[in-house]
């Protein structure tokens, strides 16, 4: 900005750059409305601006010219750490501060803020995340009202037949965590990312999922985790343990590792079933199984061969003509097909070795092997 200090104006920006530090203010008086501590920067300039810079750039030799974007942002971090005593953080900031030096606006965002535990789903009839009624899209009465026009004439809202007005198929395990932690950050909405997930119909014990929550907004960064769980623990149908802060790269190791699941699981058949029919259902550990993708899930999944190992089974016979196993399996095992075969989409399964149809009553998720997070460091 040599020409700039002898009183011309600069060749690239223009005088574009003279607003950075009325910006810089801006941006601080945007971000007294949430908590920080640390920052990150980022700057935008017009395409002839930039054209400009190339023009100049080609003239110097590399190590002469330093970039626009590097120089400004380099500029912008100084005076907003000088102004705030805080700190610069591009890596994992609290604050992002945004400036546009082609409109000359400024913005700051709270950056999302990262939770991670475990949950542990103590009723069945809960989703893992949000699940929109498909009949009123969400809404809670779009489906009642195509049925009654005249409800939508005469400014009355009727509530959606299939959903009751919730706009949801089912209650989610992602609304109840949220509705804890959401208000407890100020946060505008909670997103779970979870390691795999159960069926509606399905439990999940034991030792809880691991899952990591996104809070969009958040206003305060600080809070009692212990305090959270507390509260948690009085929800009889969704509860969070274990709940640390951890940084947005912790979602990868979360959702994209496999981890071993233990399962316990009532089986009937189409017959009673005895002492000698357990034998032969834990005479199956060890056993490698191939699964075609169920019919339950083939509308939204592609038809496919998959190969997984029943590691250990345990069973025993229960009252009424039921077996109650005890299942450790490899990682995106279908349970529930393993015992009904599906049609013989699944081979072998406890239907196939029992020589009956069998059904799974019920089913619970007990355990998941997911020591490996401990590993991981944030």
């Amino acid at each position: 900005m040599r020409s700039a200090e002898r009183g011309e104006e600069c060749f690239i920006c223009q005088g574009a750059l003279s607003a950075l530090p009325s910006l810089v203010d801006a941006a601080l008086t945007q971000s007294v409305g949430f908590e920080w501590e640390t920052f990150s920067v980022s700057s935008s300039f017009s395409r002839a601006m930039l054209m400009r810079e190339a023009e100049v750039a080609t003239s110097l030799l590399p190590g002469e010219f330093t970039s626009l974007k590097n120089d400004t942002n380099a500029r912008l971090s100084e005076q907003v750490a000088k102004a705030s005593g805080k700190k610069n953080d591009q890596r994992a900031a609290d604050a992002s501060f945004e400036f546009d030096f082609t409109s000359k606006k400024a913005v700051a965002r709270p950056v999302q803020l990262y939770i991670h535990g475990h949950y542990i789903k103590l009723a069945r009839g809960f989703c893992q995340s949000r699940w929109h009624c498909s009949e009123c899209g969400g809404n809670g009465t779009r489906a009642a009202a195509r049925l009654r026009p005249s409800a939508a004439a005469d400014g009355g809202a009727v509530a959606c037949d299939s959903c009751k007005g919730s706009g949801m198929n089912y209650p989610s395990v992602e609304e109840e965590i949220g509705k804890v932690l959401a208000p407890a950050f100020g946060a505008s909405g909670c997103t779970l990312h979870a390691s795999g997930r159960e069926d509606v119909d399905v439990r999940c014990l034991g030792g809880g999922r691991p899952f990591v929550a996104e809070l969009a907004s958040p206003k305060k960064r600080k809070a009692s985790l212990g305090s959270l769980e507390r509260e948690f623990a009085k929800n009889e149908n969704v509860r969070a343990i274990g709940l640390r802060f951890v940084h947005k790269a912790f979602i990868d190791s979360v959702c994209n590792s496999h981890f071993e699941k233990e399962y316990e699981a009532i089986v009937s058949g189409d017959r009673a079933l005895t002492a000698a029919d357990a034998k032969k259902v834990a005479a199956l550990s060890g056993t490698a199984l191939s699964q075609h993708t169920p019919t339950r899930v083939l509308a939204r999944r592609t038809d496919m061969l998959r190969k997984r190992t029943v590691y250990k089974i345990s069973a025993q016979a229960i009252e009424g003509g039921k077996l109650k196993l005890h299942i450790l399996a490899e990682a995106g095992t279908y349970i529930k097909e393993f015992i009904h075969s599906d049609e013989g989409r699944t081979t072998p399964s406890v239907s196939s070795v029992l020589k009956c149809k069998a059904a799974c009553d019920s089913l619970d998720v007990v355990g998941i092997h997911d020591y490996f997070l401990e590993t991981v460091k944030d």
